[in-house]
C-alpha cells in the first residue's frame, strides 16, 4: 500500500509541476500580449500627435504654437546637420528625387535633373543608390566614366540606360 501512496504522491507532484509550467507560460503569453497592445497604443498616440501637429501647427491655439515651433526648429536643425554631414561625405541631395549624388555632379544620376547648387530642402531623404554595380560605364555623349548603376550621366545629363 505504501508503494501506491508514493506513486500517487509522485503523480500529484508532476501534475502540480505541469500546472505551474502552463501557468507560467500563460502568464508570459499574456504579458507579451499586454506589451504588444501597449506598443500599439503608443504608436497610435504618436500618429495622432503627428497628424495633430500637421493640422494645427499654424493654428493660433496658445498651447500648441510653442510646441509646434519647437518641432519646426528641430526639423530645421536636423536638416542643417544632414547637409553638413553630406558635405563632409562629398555628396548632395537631388532637389527633385532626393537621391544622393556627388558634389561634383552637374546632373542627378537617378532622375537627370540639373543640379545648380545645394538646394534648401526639409532635410528628409527618401532614396539612396542601393545595389550599385561595381563595374564602370562610359557616357555615350561625353565619355565620363561612372558606376554601372547610373541612369543619367552626372556630367552632361544624358540617359545612360
Amino acid at each position: 500500500m505504501n508503494f501506491f501512496n508514493k506513486k500517487n504522491l509522485s503523480s500529484n507532484k508532476n501534475q502540480v509541476s505541469d500546472k505551474k509550467v502552463r501557468k507560467g507560460s500563460d502568464i508570459a503569453k499574456l504579458e507579451e500580449k499586454i506589451n504588444q497592445e501597449k506598443l500599439e497604443i503608443k504608436e497610435s498616440l504618436n500618429e495622432i500627435g503627428r497628424i495633430y501637429y500637421e493640422l494645427y501647427r499654424n493654428d493660433s491655439h496658445e498651447k500648441l504654437v510653442p510646441i509646434c515651433n519647437l518641432i519646426d526648429e528641430s526639423y530645421r536643425i536636423v536638416g542643417l546637420c544632414e547637409k553638413q554631414t553630406f558635405l563632409l561625405q562629398g555628396i548632395q541631395v537631388c532637389p527633385n528625387c532626393q537621391a544622393r549624388v556627388s558634389l561634383d555632379s552637374l546632373f542627378c544620376n537617378r532622375c537627370g535633373t540639373k543640379i545648380d547648387a545645394l538646394e534648401d530642402d526639409d532635410g528628409s531623404m527618401s532614396s539612396e543608390n542601393e545595389g550599385a554595380d561595381n563595374k564602370l560605364v562610359k557616357c555615350r555623349e561625353c565619355g565620363t566614366s561612372m558606376p554601372g548603376d547610373m541612369v543619367f550621366c552626372t556630367n552632361c545629363g544624358a540617359k545612360i540606360k
